[in-house]
Order: structure tokens, then sequence, then C-alpha cells
């Protein structure tokens, strides 16, 4: 579980956010929403401990495991090196990966469709690889919270497809704690329950089809902006339409 109490989070002399309070429980998504340079990556990394809060307290119960926007490996590390790396906080000091390690790390690349390309040097995928390797990774640290920022930024529409039903199967079947950052308010629509809206004078909170709203939106975004539902094979599926000028 992640809680955040009274949160305030400041950069460069800037009072980002304050008094933020919810509470992510394992099998929970929350999205969180806002502009560029709104401090969506920087909230996160509060979240993880790799900023101290400004104000008010992150609690989480169990480890954390962290999905960058981007990965560079600085040496020509294979899939399944890289996914290995996950299980680094199990290990001791200065001992290396064993089988048992490296049988987690195939599970887990099982687990999001590339056990094949385990020999396949990490930089040699496409972007949609390597973000679900990153994940994989993520996963073969057995965290019981992971927080992702902007994981499908980049993507085409299959592969936000493959990453969303990803994190909506680690919460539903794991139990993980999911938190995740991105642009696109149908990623909350489709797998969050609740969405933080980052705007620029406050933050605000809540179920996301509380949060995605028609007014909600065009204040976040400073532009007109549509909440639309359609029929799917599943049901009904909503979506946003932004009224480009």
């Amino acid at each position: 579980m992640l809680e955040l109490d009274r949160l305030a989070v400041q950069a460069g002399g800037r009072r980002l956010l304050s008094d933020l309070s919810l509470r992510v429980r394992g099998g929970e998504i929350l999205a969180v929403l806002g502009p560029n340079g709104r401090g969506k990556t920087s909230l996160l990394k509060t979240l993880l401990g790799l900023r101290a809060p400004a104000a008010g307290a992150v609690r989480l119960q169990g480890h954390a495991a962290y999905v960058p926007q981007r990965t560079d490996a600085l040496f020509a590390y294979d899939v399944l090196a890289m996914v290995t790396m996950g299980r680094a906080r199990h290990l001791r000091w200065y001992a290396s990966p064993g089988p048992r390690d490296r049988e987690i790390a195939r599970d887990c690349l099982r687990a999001v469709g590339l056990e094949s390309l385990a020999g396949r040097p990490f930089q040699a995928l496409s972007g949609g690889q390597q973000q679900l390797v990153c994940i994989a990774r993520a996963m073969a640290s057995a965290s019981s919270i992971i927080v992702l920022d902007e994981p499908g930024a980049a993507l085409d529409l299959r592969n936000q497809d493959i990453i969303l039903s990803l994190l909506r199967r680690l919460a539903r079947e794991q139990g993980l704690a999911v938190v995740f950052s991105t642009h696109q308010p149908q990623h909350a629509q489709h797998i969050a329950g609740q969405t933080l809206l980052m705007h620029d004078d406050a933050c605000e909170v809540g179920p996301t089809d509380r949060m995605c709203t028609d007014e909600r939106l065009s204040r976040l975004y400073r532009m007109p902006v549509r909440v639309a539902s359609l029929s799917g094979e599943a049901g009904e599926v909503r979506g946003v339409i932004p009224l480009f000028r």
C-alpha cells in the first residue's frame, strides 16, 4: 500500500503541490495527469523516496519498483540480463544472481510475452519492447508497488494497449499497487480506479469517472476537451476528444 499524508512537493524553489492526501491499496491503480512541466516526475520520485518531501509524509508498505520514461543501458546487456537486474535487492553485497534469480527473470519475460527475446541485445529492441522489458524487471524485484513514469509515451496504439492490459493484470491478479503518469486521459479511464489531476494552481484526486470530465480536463489542459462513450467488444468504452483549433 502507498499512502500520502498532507504531502507537499517542491522543485527549483517552486511549490508543485501542497496538502495532498491519498491512499493506493494493493490491487488498485492511480493515474497521474497534468500538462508538461507540471511536476509529475518530481511527484513520482518523491513517492519513491528519491526526493525529500517539502512537507507531509509518504508511507510505503512494502518495496516500490520504478519504471522510468527512458532506460539507457550503459553496456551491451541482453534482455535477460536487464530483467535479472531486478533481483538485485534480494542479493547479498557483491553476490551474483543465481539460477533461481534467472528463472524468476525468465518467468517475468514470459509474463510480458518476450521470453523469445531473452538473448537479444536490449538496445536492439523497439521502444515498446524496451518498455515491456523494464516492466518485467520491475516484476522481477517482487515489489508490492510499481511506479511508472509515462509508460505509454511514444508508443503506438497496440503497444499502449499491451502495456495498459499488463498493468491492469498486475493489479488484479498479483495484487500490486500501481501508480503511473500519462498525457493520455483515456489511459486513466481504461484502467485506473482513481486519478490525480495536477492543475496549474492546484491538485485534485478522486474516482476516475469524476475526475475525467469535460470541465475538469478542459481546465487541466487549458483547451476544450470532450469525453465520449462508445460501444466496444467488452462493453462501453470511454475516450477523450481534444477540440483542436
